[in-house]
């Protein structure tokens, strides 16, 4: 039964992606990664409003909607409170420098625009010095017109697209082969001998002698001349949306639509660009049917044009973004510790199946969720902090099942369910800060290196988890139950396999990591601070056996010394990236101190408590 439970979970997770593309799917390059529109304008939102949807007068707007209205009427939303310089990143100096006093901190492009402007010099001189001569605040100043510029980004990026050029005239619309009243310039552009052949006419007719044909004609031109105004104040804008894929072999790069213009077009470029050109003029009338129909045609020609793109990996990942798997794994962990806390009251039998099987859901979406990770980035999911995350997390749940599976006393689950949220709560930390499916540097773009160094060390980072959990519980078990001798010994030769298991892993992780620093850098060891963080913990590992072994620590003192272990993890996992050196400096943040030390004080402080007092109290 509950083998048929997960069948469908997963049938039904797997084959509910649709196949109909709409406008959320449309692709763009964005650091190097073909990624679906809504995601990119969620990134963009997320710089300027420090969240992933907009929030009105009456409603919540999803990123994409916002984006794509700022793109479609730049004009009018410079009142919109887009801006928010949080009172945690932003010192009230820079407010107060460039004339700002709202109360919750949001800010329109307006306000932001008029306190740069009166504070002009000041700016520039900011953006012409190096970092090491700014203050915090002129940091913070500089930061606020980068948000500035971003938005000034969006708002014009795609003024080409836009049917603003008003073609009234029968005639000149029959002869420009268009049966609507407005057109964009690109529009203009792609029909350029027929616009160049309009204007040759104006000039060659005296203004007194025009016709309405000619004076149209003029109109047509002024409106035309007022964009390419806009185009040259705002020209960073124009790069900044890159929807147009090359439809050559000796580049990778795709183009504004601008840039797109200004090249030698090929025909099923011209061809794309007439569908985007469609898709904005249905957008401005608000004609649903057509939006998306537009957008699938937008997405047919691209996959015409470029062969390897997969628009099919686009809308798995906005329906994972949908889903939310991470999410409901770490709620379905919830839940099961929230049952299994219970069950230790009442019901003891009932309710520990029932924590299994909100354990076992929640464990089947986090491996559907990193499944979909891997189909859409094409590589195994251990290679920025955030992945490593989930994955470790992934390992440590897994584990603690299979020591549920063959102990069946709740101890499993309570490791899992656990370990399963607060990893996940850490793991939803590091995703508030943009998009967790990067691109990866240079030196990490080697699928098989990933799937053996890496995820091999990973896992052991996973298995040492456990097993310094596993020390928690022994200690916790001895201080609080009392004739528990058995089991006691029962969790210690668990503990006991599980380190041995743990490095065994990370001991052939670190020996794979140093052949691939031989091919990468050439050579074995270079003392790394995170080859340094990986040995530190084998080195622990074989101290802790060695000890044992040697008789020095025995249950007791192993479970002590074994739940250090999580210590030295997190200082191998998260500790080496606080020295922002070394050649393992890369797809990590360092905004982890101030917490890994509040960890670490934490485990130092229980753990060596809990085991003075079993050792006073003589309980083992």
């Amino acid at each position: 039964m509950k083998i048929n439970f997960f069948i469908v979970l997963a049938f039904y997770l797997n084959f509910s992606f649709s196949q109909n593309y709409s406008y959320k799917d449309l692709p763009i390059l964005e650091s190097g990664r073909i990624k679906p529109f809504s995601t990119f304008a969620e990134n963009q939102l997320l710089v300027l409003y420090g969240k992933r949807s907009f929030k009105t007068d009456s409603s919540k707007v999803e990123a994409v909607d916002w984006m794509l209205d700022i793109v479609s009427n730049p004009e009018k939303r410079i009142d919109q409170k887009v801006f928010y310089l949080s009172k945690w990143d932003n010192s009230p100096d820079v407010e107060i420098s460039l004339g700002l006093a709202n109360e919750d901190h949001y800010y329109s492009y307006q306000e932001i625009f008029e306190g740069l402007s009166e504070n002009r010099d000041f700016v520039v001189n900011l953006l012409n010095i190096s970092d090491d001569e700014k203050s915090i605040v002129d940091k913070q100043i500089v930061n606020v017109y980068k948000k500035w510029d971003l938005y000034d980004k969006v708002s014009y990026g795609l003024i080409v697209l836009l049917p603003l050029i008003n073609i009234e005239n029968d005639i000149i619309k029959e002869y420009l082969l268009t049966n609507k009243n407005k057109v964009s310039y690109s529009y203009l552009i792609r029909n350029l001998e027929k616009f160049k052949f309009l204007f040759k006419q104006l000039v060659e007719v005296d203004e007194n002698d025009w016709n309405e044909v000619h004076s149209k004609t003029a109109e047509i031109f002024n409106e035309f001349q007022n964009i390419e105004y806009i185009i040259s104040q705002h020209k960073s804008s124009f790069d900044y949306f890159k929807i147009i894929p090359p439809d050559m072999n000796d580049t990778d790069e795709w183009f504004s639509p601008l840039n797109a213009l200004l090249l030698n077009r090929t025909d099923k470029q011209n061809i794309l660009l007439e569908s985007y050109e469609n898709f904005f003029y249905s957008y401005v009338d608000d004609d649903v049917a057509k939006i998306n129909f537009y957008s699938n045609s937008i997405i047919e020609n691209i996959s015409d044009i470029d062969k390897d793109f997969k628009p099919n990996l686009l809308i798995k990942e906005n329906k994972v973004k949908k889903i939310a798997p991470f999410q409901k794994s770490m709620l379905f962990y919830f839940l099961s510790i929230i049952v299994l806390l219970f069950s230790w009251y009442k019901y003891s039998h009932i309710l520990r199946k029932v924590a299994l099987f909100l354990l076992l859901s929640g464990f089947v979406i986090h491996g559907y969720g990193l499944v979909l990770r891997m189909i859409i980035l094409q590589r195994p999911p251990v290679s920025t902090l955030y992945e490593s995350i989930l994955f470790v997390n992934f390992i440590l749940v897994l584990f603690a099942i299979l020591f549920e599976y063959f102990r069946k006393d709740k101890i499993g689950i309570l490791i899992a369910s656990f370990g399963g949220v607060f990893l996940h709560y850490i793991g939803l930390k590091y995703a508030s800060d943009g998009d967790t499916l990067g691109m990866l540097v240079a030196v990490l773009n080697s699928n098989f290196w990933l799937a053996t160094h890496v995820t091999t060390i990973t896992i052991g980072y996973g298995v040492s988890l456990v097993a310094g959990m596993m020390g928690h519980v022994y200690m916790l078990m001895a201080f609080f139950v009392k004739k528990n001798k058995n089991d006691l010994n029962e969790i210690y030769n668990n503990i006991y396999g599980l380190t041995l298991m743990a490095l065994f892993f990370t001991m052939f992780g670190t020996i794979l990591g140093g052949i691939w620093a031989d091919q990468s850098w050439g050579r074995f060891w270079g003392w790394d601070p995170k080859e340094n963080g990986a040995l530190l913990i084998v080195l622990w590992l074989l101290m802790m056996l060695h000890m044992k072994l040697s008789g020095i620590v025995k249950a007791l003192g192993f479970a002590f010394g074994i739940s250090f272990v999580n210590i030295v993890v997190a200082i191998a996992w998260f500790g080496v990236n606080l020295l922002s050196v070394g050649l393992h400096s890369y797809g990590f943040t360092d905004n982890v101190a101030t917490n890994l030390f509040a960890f670490i004080f934490f485990e130092i402080v229980f753990c060596s408590t809990l085991y003075f007092c079993i050792k006073k109290r003589k309980l083992v």
